[in-house]
């Protein structure tokens, strides 16, 4: 390890012809007029079939087929357009295609809402004989859920009206905060050196930066350029979540949680038990926090230096070729399987990772069930956190491979469960270099350092976003929020979650804005899965370090459940636990602990 010139390109470098050839090429443009050709059939023969009885169940399952299908599709051409704008967000043909994708998705939306009627009104009985079709075979508990969701529906006409008006209104705002996010630059001041304009996407790695200048000129400069866009954000942020709750009260939801709780396949009583217990014991990584801030020489950290790597020379930047190296080697030492996958990704360019203006922020996978693959975006700058985002982002792809011959209704997971395998996959790294005796002390000490870094982020900081969004959608029932107030909800947060372990003065009151998740128009509480994910992963991961090669089979075989129960069947059924009572979670927390020691014993002074 070393400092090492990063890879920069003004291409993307992952390879999308498996999607299509070129956005508007022949290939394209066929697959979208099939696609829309076929859903004007659909929404022509689906008002016009017979009402769901027990003699129209082979015509109701035949056409739930064909909205299965063009689901699919459709889950294709938006994984393609979400990866040729993200990957280049000033892309004009890009945003021609994803506003065109709007109108789609909501005709896809309206089909949907005549499926969950059908379903809706008939009889138990009748439903009971649709789901035993063998057409449905796999699909019952999504269709279980589109029934549920009928009960907590507008009229049809009013959800086909809502879906019309989402594309130039909810959706709308969200595609404005990617534009806004993908193209705002901010100027990197450090003192002494001239000032570069850079993306905003580059400053979660700047904040990895050992040099707390440039840390400190990263977070001020961002702020700076956040700030500059604050209203428009702001505007997004009111505009999204008074919508919801306009339509919260038209479909009688009891709470603007309830329909986070349902996309997320748990229970209200998981869900408080978790955090129960992750709120009384968020002293550990609160006094991780502290040990960190001596550690660097300063008196508390700020938010600028959550990510900041520990002081030594073996810590240094990473080339791609040596991060993917890291990763790779460390599935073909104990997961044969992660590893063939991952091997595949690198080989077959299924990965953009070079840093470049227009790229926009953040990292995800997203995968096509009509290709069986996946691609993973994320910006590798060398930096410790940055090789376990690669690893995370394999996970995700491991979980759709293995769930590639599967029916799509089946395959479509909770983001509860979806954060199961990227966290695996990260454990299956760090634990490999931790296992190493040729792994150095200080290696050693910077790897316990990022797992506790991460754990800080589950305990203290999702916790946060999860509080200032539900204080935020409390206060939204009154009107819309000033900058200044979203600002100030945003800092009794991270005081609430983080206590006295930060310096009051260097908190980040733009967290709200900088935070794509708060954006997502799809579905709300894009917060609370992510902690749910790492310590149901950490708790299947202590499993595996027991039972080793043997535990494979049942792990691979839960992933492939996530989608065809909820959180609470499928950790009972291939576990044997129960997530609505506290034990799990412990046990969890448990393994951060040990983690906690390790790094106190290495780090005493």
């Amino acid at each position: 390890m070393g400092d090492t010139q990063q890879e920069t390109s003004e291409q993307a470098n992952w390879d999308m012809s498996s999607y299509f050839s070129a956005p508007l090429a022949k290939d394209y443009t066929e697959f979208c007029g099939a696609l829309s050709s076929d859903m004007s059939a659909l929404a022509s023969d689906m008002p016009r079939a017979p009402k769901l009885a027990a003699d129209t169940c082979s015509t109701w399952s035949a056409l739930l087929l064909r909205l299965e299908d063009a689901s699919s599709r459709a889950g294709h051409l938006t994984s393609y357009l979400e990866c040729m704008g993200a990957a280049d967000s000033r892309n004009e043909v890009i945003k021609k295609e994803s506003a065109a994708l709007a109108t789609t998705l909501a005709d896809l939306d309206k089909l949907y809402v005549a499926a969950r009627a059908a379903l809706g009104e008939c009889e138990p009985a009748v439903f009971a004989s649709l789901e035993a079709t063998e057409e449905l075979g796999g699909a019952q508990y999504f269709v279980r859920r589109l029934r549920t969701e009928a009960h907590k529906s507008m009229s049809p006409e009013l959800e086909g009206l809502q879906a019309d008006l989402g594309v130039n209104g909810i959706s709308a705002w969200g595609r404005l905060y990617d534009q806004v996010s993908g193209t705002l630059e901010f100027s990197l001041e450090v003192p002494g050196e001239k000032a570069k304009a850079l993306p905003v996407s580059m400053t979660r790695s700047l904040l990895e930066d050992s040099n707390p200048a440039v840390r400190n000129a990263a977070f001020d400069g961002a702020a700076q350029a956040w700030d500059s866009v604050g209203d428009t954000v702001a505007a997004c942020l009111n505009a999204i979540s008074g919508t919801r709750h306009t339509l919260y009260g038209k479909r009688d939801v009891g709470h603007f949680l309830d329909p986070a709780l349902f996309d997320a396949g748990i229970s209200k009583k998981t869900l408080d038990c978790m955090f129960e217990v992750v709120r009384s014991r968020q002293s550990l990584p609160q006094a991780y926090l502290v040990r960190k801030a001596k550690i660097l020489g300063i008196e508390k950290l700020g938010f600028s230096d959550l990510m900041a790597p520990m002081p030594s020379s073996e810590t240094g930047r990473l080339s791609w070729q040596e991060g993917a190296d890291v990763v790779q080697t460390a599935f073909e030492a104990s997961y044969p399987n992660l590893a063939a996958l991952s091997k595949r990704a690198f080989d077959e360019r299924w990965i953009d990772y070079s840093p470049r203006a227009g790229k926009r922020p953040g990292g995800f996978c997203s995968g096509s069930q009509v290709i069986g693959q996946s691609r993973i975006f994320m910006t590798f700058n060398g930096g410790m956190g940055d090789v376990q985002t690669l690893a995370h982002e394999l996970g995700h792809s491991f979980h759709s491979y293995l769930m590639r011959d599967m029916r799509p209704w089946a395959a479509d997971y909770p983001m509860t469960l979806a954060e199961t395998a990227s966290t695996f996959a990260e454990n299956v790294v760090t634990s490999a270099a931790l296992e190493d005796p040729a792994t150095s002390r200080a290696l050693r000490i910077a790897i316990l350092d990022q797992r506790l870094q991460d754990s800080s982020s589950f305990l203290l900081n999702i916790p946060m976003r999860f509080d200032f969004e539900c204080a935020l959608y409390e206060a939204r029932k009154d009107g819309e929020l000033s900058v200044g107030a979203l600002k100030n909800l945003m800092l009794d947060a991270q005081r609430k979650n983080y206590g006295d372990s930060l310096d009051p003065k260097r908190l980040d009151p733009w967290f709200w804005a900088s935070k794509l998740h708060f954006y997502i128009t799809e579905l709300s509480f894009y917060n609370f899965p992510y902690t749910f994910g790492y310590l149901f992963s950490l708790g299947i991961f202590a499993q595996f370090l027991r039972e080793g090669e043997a535990f494979i089979p049942r792990y691979e075989e839960l992933l492939r459940q996530t989608g065809s129960a909820s959180a609470e069947e499928v950790a009972a059924k291939t576990l044997g636990v129960d997530l609505e009572q506290p034990e799990f979670w412990n046990a969890s927390i448990d393994l951060i602990a040990k983690d906690w020691e390790s790094f106190q014993g290495l780090t005493e002074s």
